[in-house]
C-alpha cells in the first residue's frame, strides 16, 4: 500500500503488529489511539496522546503460536497472547505503522495504567539487535518482541513475559467475535470455515469450547467487523 506521508523519511515509526482483538481496526483498535470503549467490550480506553491514525496498515504472518490464559474483566474470559512454538506455528496479524510513542501508550493501555507520558517501552536504539524485551513490573503483556523489520521499521509486538504467564483459559464469546470480525477484515478471502480451524488449534479454545458453537460465533461477528479503506487482501 502506498500512502502521502512517505514513511520511510521518518526515524521514529514501528509497525505494531496485532494478534488478538486488535485485528478489529474501527471497532477495536482505534479506541487505543483515539479513546472509547470497542464493542463487545466492558472497558473504556483512554487514548493516545497523540491521536493520528496509522500511516500504513498491512497483513503479517507471525511465527509464533496463539493461545489464550487467563481472565480479564472487560472482555469476561481469557485473552489472546503469542509464543515460541513448533516450527510450523503461524499466528494471523496485522501490523499498523504508527509513532514508537504511540506504540508505548499501547502498551500503557493493554497494561491498565494511566496515559500519562510515562515511557515503558525502551527507545528504538535500546532494542536494535534484540529479539525480546521484558518490561518489568507488567503482568499482562510485559514481554516484547521484535518479529523483524518492514519498509526500514522495526516490527514489534507483545505478549505475557514466562514467568507471569496466566492459566491457559476460554476467551468469551465477544472476545472471538471482535478476532474473528478483524481476521475477515485483513483476510477477506479466509472462509468461516478457515476461521474456526485457525481457532481451534489454539489452546483455551481447543478441547474448551465446541465447535459447532465457535463456529456460530465467527458467523456472526460481521456485525463486529467494520468497513475501512485500509483492508488489504493476503495477494497484496
Amino acid at each position: 500500500m502506498t500512502t502521502k506521508h512517505e514513511p520511510s523519511r521518518r526515524r521514529d515509526l514501528v509497525w505494531y503488529a496485532s494478534y488478538g482483538s486488535n485485528l478489529a481496526y474501527q471497532r477495536r483498535f482505534l479506541c487505543y489511539i483515539n479513546g472509547g470503549t470497542p464493542v463487545g467490550s466492558e472497558k473504556r480506553n483512554p487514548g493516545c496522546r497523540d491521536r493520528t491514525p496509522p500511516l500504513d496498515i498491512k497483513p503479517i504472518t507471525l511465527n509464533f503460536e496463539l493461545f489464550f490464559a487467563g481472565h480479564f474483566k472487560g472482555w469476561g474470559g481469557a485473552v489472546a497472547f503469542i509464543r515460541r512454538g513448533k516450527a510450523n506455528a503461524r499466528t494471523l496479524g496485522r501490523m499498523y505503522l504508527i509513532t514508537d510513542e504511540q506504540f508505548n501508550d499501547v502498551v500503557i493501555q493493554e497494561n491498565n495504567r494511566k496515559v500519562d507520558g510515562t515511557r515503558l517501552v525502551p527507545s528504538l536504539e535500546q532494542l536494535a539487535g534484540k529479539t525480546e524485551h521484558v518490561l518489568p513490573g507488567l503482568k499482562t503483556y510485559g514481554c516484547l518482541l521484535v518479529a523483524g523489520s518492514e519498509a526500514g521499521h522495526p516490527i514489534l509486538t507483545f505478549t505475557a513475559a514466562g514467568r507471569d504467564t496466566p492459566p491457559i483459559g476460554p476467551p468469551s464469546e465477544p472476545y472471538v467475535k471482535v478476532i474473528a470480525a478483524g481476521i475477515k477484515e485483513t483476510y477477506p478471502f479466509w472462509e468461516d470455515r478457515q476461521i474456526v480451524e485457525y481457532f481451534l488449534r489454539a489452546d483455551g479454545v481447543k478441547d474448551r469450547i465446541p465447535s459447532d458453537q465457535l463456529a456460530k460465533w465467527v458467523a456472526e461477528s460481521y456485525g463486529y467487523a467494520a468497513e475501512t479503506p485500509w483492508q488489504t487482501a493476503i495477494s497484496r
